[in-house]
């Protein structure tokens, strides 16, 4: 057992507490600066819808580029999805824009105005978002059933949006 054998000084922990005092500013002052540069890329996205085309290799045998369709990518209407209720099990608030399990691989998303609300793991709770593209949503049903459900969610999702008048502005309307 270590025992202390001369007096602490007075103010000695007062210098301690000045001392976690300072790393606690520093640290607010970092997260402050990782906020503001957060909103700034976020805010800069905001607006953008964009094109994107995908070149991925066709079978080992060809060696042939194969290019996917075109792709739009747009962070408003992914932020409108993500605001509806999960299409699954109803809960408010935790959803987020779901891709649909169709042509999409390792760094591949199908077209964001394909998808559609799935809520977020929670503690304690998987999200219906990660049981779809786990494919456990369903008690063993084949993939074409997540992919059925999928397309019709899909559109639901487009309807609701272009509905409520909330449609992106840029965003060219998908074409059922």
């Amino acid at each position: 057992m270590l025992m202390r054998r001369a007096p602490m000084r007075r103010g000695a922990l007062s210098g301690l507490a000045a001392g976690a005092e300072k790393q606690d500013q520093d640290r607010e002052a970092r997260l402050a600066e990782r906020a503001q540069r957060q909103l700034e890329s976020a805010r800069a996205t905001a607006g953008q819808c964009t094109v994107r085309a995908t070149v991925v290799m066709g079978p080992a045998t060809s060696g042939k580029p194969i290019v996917k369709e075109n792709a739009v990518e747009c962070e408003p209407y992914r932020r409108l999805v993500a605001q509806l209720p999960c299409m699954w099990c109803g809960i408010s608030g935790y959803s987020q824009h779901a891709h649909l399990n169709l042509g999409k691989g390792l760094n591949l998303k199908t077209d964001d105005r394909t998808g559609f609300p799935l809520c977020c793991s929670r503690p304690g709770i998987e999200g219906c978002h990660v049981a779809y593209d786990q494919y456990h949503l369903f008690d063993e049903a084949p993939r074409e059933v997540y992919r059925e459900y999928g397309l019709e969610w899909g559109r639901i999702t487009r309807h609701t949006i272009l509905t409520n008048g909330q449609w992106p502005k840029n965003l060219p309307l998908w074409a059922d």
